[in-house]
């Protein structure tokens, strides 16, 4: 019993320290292109490459994306709220599931030893409703 209460205690409090991270960082404004996301904040500004991700999963409110390693170590959420028109959620779909199959194929590739990305919608499941 003692060790379910401290492995509680100890997430608690991870979440609030990652919670008081955060405020300190201050307000984030993120940027999708075809490069990559760019996340600047009050403190810091800092730009990640498609490479980085390897999945995204859609759900009501957000947009998850993953890292490619099997646990999901590194995750983003973008929440729809801060996309400006309704018609923009439809844009970010499209924009994430092609910048992650271009990633998924170049993948393969380098597993392959090639130089060149596979053509055909080897990713095309990208982004799905969760």
């Amino acid at each position: 019993m003692t060790v379910i209460v401290i492995m509680i205690a100890f997430r608690w409090l991870m979440a609030l320290g990652l919670l008081g991270y955060a405020r300190h960082l201050g307000e984030h404004r993120v940027t999708v292109d075809q490069s990559g996301i760019g996340t600047v904040s009050e403190r810091h500004t800092n730009h990640t490459n498609w490479e980085f991700y390897g999945r995204c999963v859609e759900g009501r409110r957000v947009f998850v994306l993953l890292t490619p390693d099997v646990w999901g170590a590194g995750v983003l959420v973008l929440p729809k709220r801060g996309l400006s028109a309704p018609q923009d959620t439809e844009r970010m779909r499209e924009l994430l599931a092609a910048a992650l199959i271009d990633q998924h194929s170049v993948r393969a590739a380098r597993k392959k030893g090639s130089d060149q990305p596979e053509e055909g919608p080897s990713g095309a499941g990208a982004v799905r409703d969760a």
